[in-house]
């Protein structure tokens, strides 16, 4: 018996070990070992704190197991960090634990790569009013009628604690108003922000209209420029933008009237009808630009004037949602008039989905 065992021992031995060998790289073939970049989910933070772009969104780690739990688990592979190791301004943190794995499948860092960036910005804002100032008077005969500024005001987002090093109202360089007879625009560039705050909607200009209109009072048919339109019975949690903020008038008097007369009589407006609804933080219908009528009013002064035509006679209106509107969905107390409050430090409101 012994001796048949022994018989061409070598041969035997030689099949052995290569069954063994084949053995081995059959079991190895079915592990798999691979390198790849996993999505970051980001924490929900609090007290008005956000994610800011630059932040990392992947994370790369070595993934090893079956090839089929490798080939099917990984998309679904997420890397957590804690929110309690975030704060205002740049971290650089360590990802605390692996989502969407399953038994037999190993995750683990990569020496050298095992923390990631995560910018945090605050999204706390305060509203600063903008207020121009016009030194000296027209020529004799000539006067100011009104003046416009877009925009009215900045609404300035960041680190409430760089709020003390802005003011609650921002006065541009004066305007002269000598030698002017026709009406001007002048442009202003914002004023910069100290580092951790920045303009919302990324503004970088502020331009001021002045109107000026000649003195006249000759009586017939004229045009009246710059009568300024304004919002009819706008939800208190909006503000709405008008693609025009003045209007031109074609009229007809039989008697002599003075400009400013004519311009202080006159009142045109559009019905801005959208409701915010604070429950589903949407603007209803919707917050697309829509078109409105303009309506022209006369006062009793201007009993024997004749209206003959308002250009634009529509204007486009987009609605926005106020920045001093926290998630309760109420605007300051005064409210009314669609303007921000220029001493609110509120949370903005969550994005409109589309």
């Amino acid at each position: 018996m012994i001796k048949a065992l022994l018989n061409n021992w070598q041969a035997k031995l030689g099949s052995i070990i290569l069954a063994t060998l084949f053995y081995i790289n059959l079991q190895n073939s079915k592990i798999l070992v691979r390198e790849v970049n996993i999505k970051i989910e980001y924490p929900k933070l609090s007290g008005g704190l956000i994610i800011a772009k630059g932040s990392d969104t992947t994370f790369p780690v070595k993934v090893e197991g079956v090839r089929d739990y490798v080939n099917f688990y990984t998309p679904s592979l997420k890397a957590y960090i804690s929110p309690a190791d975030l704060h205002p301004g740049e971290n650089i943190v360590n990802v605390v634990r692996f989502g969407g794995t399953t038994p037999g499948l190993r995750i683990s860092k990569i020496p050298g790569k095992e923390k990631v960036k995560i910018i945090v910005e605050s999204n706390v804002s305060r509203t600063i009013i903008i207020e121009p100032k016009l030194a000296g008077d027209p020529p004799k005969d000539y006067i100011k009628s009104s003046h416009f500024v877009s925009p009215t005001s900045l609404v300035v987002v960041g680190n409430p604690s760089e709020f003390d090093k802005v003011g609650r109202i921002v006065s541009l360089p004066s305007i002269s108003l000598k030698d002017k007879t026709k009406t001007f625009t002048q442009k202003f560039k914002v004023p910069d922000l100290p580092a951790g705050l920045r303009y919302r909607d990324n503004i970088k200009e502020v331009s001021v209209t002045v109107n000026i209109v000649a003195d006249s009072s000759t009586p017939g048919e004229s045009i009246v420029l710059g009568v300024p339109v304004k919002c009819q019975n706008l939800d208190k949690s909006l503000e709405a933008e008008f693609s025009e903020q003045e209007v031109s008038v074609k009229l007809q008097s039989k008697t002599p009237l003075r400009s400013i007369q004519i311009i202080k009589g006159l009142n045109a407006s559009v019905v801005c009808s959208h409701k915010y609804d604070p429950k589903v933080k949407k603007i209803l219908p919707d917050n697309k630009p829509v078109v409105a009528k303009v309506r022209l009013e006369k006062a009793p002064s201007l009993k024997s004037v004749e209206i003959q035509g308002v250009f634009p006679d529509r204007i486009s209106i987009l609605y926005r949602v106020r920045s001093d509107i926290g998630s309760g969905g109420a605007g300051s107390e005064d409210g009314g008039d669609g303007n921000s409050d220029p001493g609110s430090e509120e949370p903005l409101p969550e994005p409109e989905e589309e």
